[in-house]
Formats: C-alpha cells, sequence, structure tokens
C-alpha cells in the first residue's frame, strides 16, 4: 500500500500476486490491507472492501458484495475466510465456509464489539459481553460446550491455533477448541477462577499462555 492509497502486488497470480482484475479500485483511497494463506481484502477509506487472490479461499467475494460496499471497519481473517465488522455492529463472512467463511448459522447481525480468529475459525464479542462463535466445530467455531460461561460477562477473547480463551470480567478464564492448542484447561480450572487479572499471549502458533497479575 503506497501513501496516496493505492496498491501494488505480485508473487504468485493466484494467491493474489496479479491484482489486475481490481486494478481499477485499488488505484486511490486504500486504507488498510489484510491477507490470509491465499487471498487478499483492502479496505477504502469509504468503507467498502475490495478482494483478490485465490477466489475459493477469499478472493471473490462476490457473494456478499452487498455487505462490502459501505461501513466496513475492520477485517479479521484466518487460513482460508475473512471476516468483517461494520461500523453498525453486524459482521460478514465470506470464503471457505468450513473454516468459517459461512456464518449463516450465528446470529451477527447487530450488537458485535470485535472479531477474533484462530486458524480455522472465529469468535466475536458482543457489547453485552456474550461470545458467538463459528467455524470447524471441533476447533473452536462449537462452543457449545462452555455456552454457560459465555453468555456474559466476557471482556477479551485471544486465539491461538485450533483453539480460544475468553476472559471475564471476575478474572475467570474459558477455553474450547482443539485441547492440544490449549482449548481445554480442566487440568488448571481452579488456578483460573481466582479474582486475578489476566493477559494471554500467543506463545506460538499453536500454544496459550497466561500471566496472571494479582491485584
Amino acid at each position: 500500500m503506497k501513501t496516496d492509497g493505492s496498491v501494488v502486488t505480485w508473487g504468485r497470480d493466484s494467491y493474489g500476486g496479479d491484482s489486475s482484475s481490481v486494478a481499477s479500485s485499488l488505484s486511490s483511497g486504500v486504507s488498510s490491507i489484510v491477507s490470509n494463506n491465499m487471498a487478499f481484502a483492502a479496505i477504502k477509506e469509504d468503507g467498502s472492501v475490495v478482494t483478490w487472490g485465490n477466489a475459493d479461499t477469499g478472493g471473490d467475494s462476490s457473494g456478499v458484495a452487498n455487505g462490502l460496499s459501505s461501513g466496513v471497519t475492520s477485517i479479521v481473517s484466518n487460513t482460508y475466510a475473512f471476516a468483517t465488522l461494520k461500523a453498525d455492529g453486524s459482521v460478514v463472512t465470506w470464503g471457505r465456509s468450513d473454516y468459517g467463511g459461512d456464518s449463516s448459522s450465528v446470529d451477527l447481525s447487530s450488537g458485535v464489539s470485535s472479531i477474533v480468529s484462530n486458524r480455522i475459525a472465529f469468535a466475536a464479542l458482543k457489547e453485552d459481553g456474550s461470545v458467538v462463535t463459528w467455524g470447524a466445530s471441533d476447533r473452536g467455531g462449537d462452543s457449545s460446550g462452555v455456552a454457560s460461561s459465555l453468555t456474559s460477562g466476557v471482556s477479551s477473547i485471544v486465539g491461538a491455533g485450533s483453539a480460544f480463551v475468553a476472559i471475564k470480567t471476575d478474572g475467570s478464564v474459558v477455553t474450547w477448541g482443539g485441547s492440544t492448542s490449549g482449548g481445554d484447561s480442566s487440568a488448571v480450572q481452579n488456578e483460573l477462577k481466582t479474582l486475578l487479572t489476566y493477559t494471554i499471549d500467543t506463545v506460538s502458533d499453536t500454544h496459550l499462555r497466561a500471566h496472571e497479575t494479582r491485584e
């Protein structure tokens, strides 16, 4: 991205190195660019989104074009999908459905304050402190096993590998997703229930670590 808001691309054509199909839309007005493994998405100053790269993994957003024509404030990606947060608190998704490109099974029409991804799924934090998840069910897209803990009081979410962790306002921590990435915290739950302030790090692409700070 250049200071004049234009974009120059290069690399493997099918992975987004060739942006000639959207060149006119990338000639000015671009404010930020996000990538996944095989595609790109650019937010323009007018709140619209331009995509290019591998069609199946997010390079083609024609199916949700109406939702991307204005009002987009941020974009989050995982390996093969994108999710945008709009100014009205709604979310638009596209890309591979099994990676969260299809969010039709959950309600993201309003009230979302932020979106987090791991490699294969997404989690949205809503203004009421609840959490909505979608994507690969066994990698964090299905949070039904901890649903009762995610209905309110969540202050932040972190994703890593194939798991998520939510920090609640009472200092407790809720985890779900792939156990090898930290989705199963049952062995340390007693330590995660005390009233502490936690900082969650993505130690690597696949693991999470919690630091505690006593008030």
